[in-house]
């Protein structure tokens, strides 16, 4: 085997600290390409009266950023509370959730003393126990003022406390999204030094302070965009080098690329790749192409199939030409694309093809982009408004999926153009990924490992 000195349990363990594709990262140090934003939340919760939203696209990390953020700012001894939205949730639940959590988490005054925490409203007390269950609690709460006096209590209880809010945007009625920014309002107003973090898309913001613009002030927002370039690498380079193995130079950056700077991708497939090392037959010095190859194959097949359903409706049992057509509109990594760049990016990929097929019309291929919109064909795309003839991708999470199915039939999308090739930058790691910025050394033929970030 490539990776030698573990037991299966150790190796998985080890693996499992540093690679999280499954659940949220809340270690500074597995956090990569965050410094920036990490830096911003802390001295944002410096200030009383202020807490953080953190918007951005599916799969961006939101929830790590916000639960690292968290972990940071909580007082040593207690742990952040962490709140998810869903359909079904209301300003109450959420509100009894937090509050329930607050009171179960025990203060220690001495090595082996604990005090039991409690709160009162309208006449009756909750504890630890069955009566402090979040549904007791929503059931008490009957205005957004008895949810701010509970906050009030179980601020008294804490030096420093910070609640996470996930998901905000999953909670489906307005009404209810928009009681938290009065929330914030009338905390502010009391000097209750509990901190908020939300995370959602970036509509969602809007949502939030839509009744209550003032709320605007007690708000830090923070958005998140995709991995940089150095990011990328980095995190599949420390993980490679934690079991003291050496890495292709041209393998890291093909897993950059395959990608498309989401992490969930970047840990899935480096996890994927890590346990071909650890399971092979044969003893390597390094993560090969090989091993790159198997680790893309089954993370493709343990991708979550929330992202594979849209890609197979609009591939399976279709026309030859679907398949290629898909890989053109995430050949590039400008999220917004034009028909006529689309079709270039689709004849280069029809060429690299070994099976002699022919690449379709630019009219034809128009109409079969335009299929890629309806919910038949998994309603991949979607038109932007103002632009006819662009398209962007309506789970932007979609197009990483794409790219890996690519390069396991042997596609390596590259943003590779028949005529002459544009000047390419890199994206700054420290103010996010905006793209375009494939390397250029892949677009000139150049080894890859010979190109240095921001020099041809």
């Amino acid at each position: 085997m490539t990776i030698e000195g573990y037991t299966e349990e150790e190796f998985g363990t080890k693996l499992g600290v540093l690679l999280s594709p499954a659940r949220p990262i809340h270690d500074v140090e597995y956090l990569k390409g965050r410094d920036k934003e990490l830096d911003t939340i802390k001295r944002c919760l410096y200030a009383p009266g202020r807490h953080v939203f953190i918007y951005g696209d599916r799969g961006v990390g939101k929830s790590s950023l916000g639960q690292t953020a968290a972990y940071q700012y909580q007082t040593a001894g207690t742990k952040p509370i962490f709140s998810s939205g869903s359909p079904n949730d209301t300003f109450n639940t959420i509100v009894g959730n937090i509050v329930s959590q607050a009171i179960g988490q025990r203060r220690t005054e001495a090595i082996d003393r604990f005090e039991q925490q409690s709160v009162e409203l309208n006449g009756m007390r909750f504890s630890e126990g069955h009566e402090a269950t979040g549904i007791d609690l929503a059931a008490a709460i009957r205005s957004v003022g008895d949810a701010v006096e509970l906050l009030s209590q179980v601020a008294e209880q804490s030096v420093k406390r910070c609640v996470v809010i996930d998901e905000f945007d999953t909670i489906a009625d307005p009404v209810e999204r928009n009681k938290f920014a009065a929330l914030l309002k009338q905390m502010g107003d009391r000097s209750i030094e509990i901190k908020f973090i939300f995370t959602g898309i970036g509509r969602s913001l809007d949502e939030l302070l839509g009744a209550h613009q003032s709320a605007y002030r007690q708000l830090e927002t923070v958005e998140l965009l995709r991995l940089g370039w150095d990011a990328r690498r980095e995190i599949v380079r420390s993980a490679v080098e934690s079991f003291g193995i050496g890495l292709n130079a041209d393998v890291n950056w093909r897993i950059a690329m395959v990608s498309d700077g989401y992490p969930y991708y970047v840990h899935l497939v480096t996890e994927k790749i890590l346990w071909a090392a650890y399971s092979a037959s044969t003893s390597a010095d390094e993560i090969g192409w090989d091993l790159f190859n198997q680790g893309l194959a089954d993370a493709i097949v343990s991708t979550t199939a929330e992202l594979k359903r849209p890609y197979e409706s609009a591939v399976l049992h279709r026309g030859q030409e679907f398949e290629d057509i898909v890989w053109a509109t995430a050949d590039h990594d400008d999220l917004r694309r034009s028909t006529n760049d689309m079709y270039e990016s689709y004849k280069v990929i029809v060429g690299k093809r070994r099976d002699g097929r022919a690449a379709i019309d630019r009219a034809r291929f128009s109409t079969q982009l335009r299929k890629l919109k309806t919910l038949s064909y998994g309603a991949v795309l979607q038109q932007e408004e103002g632009r006819p003839g662009w398209y962007s991708y309506r789970e932007k999470m979609l197009r990483g999926f794409a790219r890996m199915q690519a390069q396991a039939n042997g596609i390596e999308l590259t943003g590779e153009r028949a005529g002459p090739r544009q000047q390419m930058h890199v994206g700054n790691v420290r103010i996010g990924y905006h793209g375009p910025s494939i390397p250029v050394g892949v677009r000139s033929g150049k080894t890859i490992s010979e190109w240095e970030d921001g020099k041809e």
